[in-house]
């Protein structure tokens, strides 16, 4: 009669596969494979004890009365989750910074048809470096419960053409970017300051 092994130095990892809470067992898959581990509630740590199905844990490997694997001095081992890759995050992102290369090859297809004056670029730079300026002031605002920039402004100054350093400071200070009727009404500012430098070089010099 072959008895049951010693106990290894080294414990086990595996992962929870069901649970009877009713019964107060389960089985755990262990990551070597082999057959499955009977574990038992009282095999948990009392002290923050967390039995979850499909989680992971480490135990130490023994042997039932049947014959059979059984886990004691089970413990849970939390798994760090991987953040989104840059290929995720990349795509998520685009859209936002396609509109300006957008904006930019609508500006050189009006230049073909007539001169872009250049206080144009003036005006968008200025614009933009106020509007990423002021993002910043409201971030650091907002972190020290200070005084605020008003959303009012920081609208204004992009619909003005300060939007695309607005798309940058979104990005960079992480801010603005939650809130839904913020975003709607940013979005409608970009769209009509397009429309207006538009309507402005292509149709009122006509």
């Amino acid at each position: 009669m072959t008895g049951a092994p010693p106990p290894s130095a080294a414990r086990s990892r595996g992962r929870l596969i069901s649970w009877n809470d009713e019964r107060g067992f389960g089985f755990i898959a262990a990551d070597g494979g082999g057959q499955d581990v009977f574990v038992h509630a009282s095999a948990f740590a009392k002290e923050g004890r967390h039995i979850e199905v499909g989680g992971n844990y480490e135990f130490d490997l023994d042997t039932g009365q049947d014959g059979r694997p059984k886990a004691k001095r089970v413990t849970y081992v939390a798994v760090l989750k991987a953040g989104p890759s840059l290929l995720s995050q990349l795509l998520q992102r685009g859209p936002r910074f396609l509109v300006i290369p957008a904006f930019l090859f609508i500006v050189i297809a009006v230049s073909t048809q007539q001169p872009v004056s250049p206080n144009w670029l003036v005006i968008y730079a200025v614009a933009s470096i106020a509007c990423f300026s002021g993002y910043g002031l409201d971030k650091a605002a907002a972190s020290q419960k200070g005084w605020r920039v008003s959303e009012t402004i920081l609208l204004l100054i992009g619909l003005v053409g300060g939007w695309p350093g607005a798309i940058l400071a979104q990005e960079v200070f992480r801010h603005k970017t939650q809130k839904k009727t913020f975003r709607t009404l940013f979005w409608m500012s970009v769209a009509i300051n397009m429309a207006a430098f538009i309507q402005i070089n292509v149709f009122s010099l006509r």
